[in-house]
Parts: structure tokens; C-alpha cells; sequence
């Protein structure tokens, strides 16, 4: 599930940003850096689960990412890798709505 590997374009990334700045409403997410924004969304989910971990399973089931994916990451770490994880598997299935949203708009 490594991230990195593959090149996405400036589009699917700015989509896949924006998209994340109105869900966890927040501004100013890195739209050209998937490292960068691995970084700052691990925080917010950081904070999340210390603080509101029912807003992030609403984030998480809004967004659809998988159930089991996220028992799996919250096994056996601590709270600083499971939102590293977490934040992971947010924008893996975020790329994955922008390059659907991509391809049926003609883009």
C-alpha cells in the first residue's frame, strides 16, 4: 500500500486535497506533496482520536474507507502510527474517488 511509488497528476492531487480540506474542515493541505500530506492529516486524525474519535469514524464511514483496513491499523501500535495508518488509508481511498471523478468528467 505504498503511496509514494506511484506519480498522480497536479489534477487528481488537488482534487484529492480539496476534497479532504472540506471533509475535515481544514485549509491549507498540501496539494503537490502526498508525503507532506500524509503528514499534516496524521495529525488531524491525531487529534481526533484524542479528542472527538466519533467524529473520525463519521469521517471515515463519509469517506468510505474500508472497516476492516481500519480495525487492522489500530492493532498493536501507538496512537502516532495508527493515525499515520489511518491517514494512509484516508488518502489512498480519496486518490481513488478523484481518479473516478477524473475519468467521468471528460477530463
Amino acid at each position: 500500500m505504498y503511496l509514494y511509488a506511484m506519480p498522480y497528476s497536479p489534477a487528481l492531487l488537488a482534487g484529492t486535497t480539496n476534497h479532504l480540506q472540506r471533509i475535515f474542515d481544514v485549509e491549507n493541505l498540501p496539494a503537490t506533496n502526498l508525503e507532506a500530506l500524509e503528514f499534516k492529516l496524521a495529525h488531524i486524525v491525531q487529534q481526533l482520536l484524542r479528542n472527538d474519535f466519533s467524529r473520525l469514524l463519521h469521517i471515515l464511514y463519509r469517506i468510505d474507507v474500508d472497516e476492516q483496513k481500519v480495525k487492522e491499523a489500530m492493532i498493536d501500535a501507538d496512537e502516532e502510527i495508527i493515525a499515520t495508518r489511518i491517514a494512509r488509508l484516508i488518502i489512498k481511498r480519496e486518490i481513488q474517488k478523484a481518479e473516478i471523478r477524473l475519468r467521468y468528467s471528460g477530463h
